[in-house]
């Protein structure tokens, strides 16, 4: 699917880039574009080094299980495993990836390979919706502003001129867990 161009538009939060013809889809309830993907649930297969786009968005924003798409537990911490960078998860942490449940968090660490690498897990209380990770496009230009995934606020003037890729939280409440010691 050919992405549409971004268009110069102007909202109740001011000045920032849209497409033309916008869906409802298109935007989150903050107001920050999305980029579009095709859906086709059940076909194919897991592709590790790039997530796809709604998945990730639902399961962040409804706290579901990244694996199966499963809710979480509504009533206690939820469970985040992380690619290792050399310590825990640390409070306020930022993270793109969504949670997972136990048996779903097992799996992950056998089947991703970022993750067989090393990882470390947590139980978080309270995730909250921090900002995007996503194409940042000039203001003038609406030319993008490098080819990486940046991760823009939502209370950043950047957000209104960003193409969403990734819905970022922050995590607080963090108690490191060792998952072999979880029971399912």
């Amino acid at each position: 699917m050919r992405r549409p161009p971004v268009v110069r538009r102007v909202g109740a939060e001011g000045e920032g880039i849209g497409f033309a013809g916008e869906s409802a889809y298109d935007r989150d309830w903050r107001g920050v574009l999305w980029t579009r993907q095709i859906l086709a649930r059940g076909k194919g297969r897991p592709q590790y080094h790039t997530v796809h786009t709604l998945r990730q968005r639902r399961a962040m924003r409804h706290m579901l299980c990244q694996v199966c798409g499963g809710p979480t537990p509504e009533d206690g911490p939820r469970l985040f495993v992380l690619r290792d960078v050399g310590r825990p998860v640390e409070e306020g942490e930022r993270t793109t990836a969504p949670p997972v449940c136990v048996p779903c968090a097992r799996i992950s660490v056998r089947e991703c390979p970022r993750l067989r690498e090393g990882h470390v897990a947590a139980l978080v209380d309270r995730p909250y919706a921090w900002g995007v990770a996503g194409i940042v496009h000039h203001p003038i230009t609406l030319e993008p502003i490098g080819t990486a995934l940046q991760e823009v606020s939502y209370e950043g003037f950047a957000v209104r001129w960003t193409l969403a890729h990734r819905l970022v939280v922050t995590l607080h409440d963090c108690t490191p867990v060792d998952l072999d010691a979880l029971d399912a």
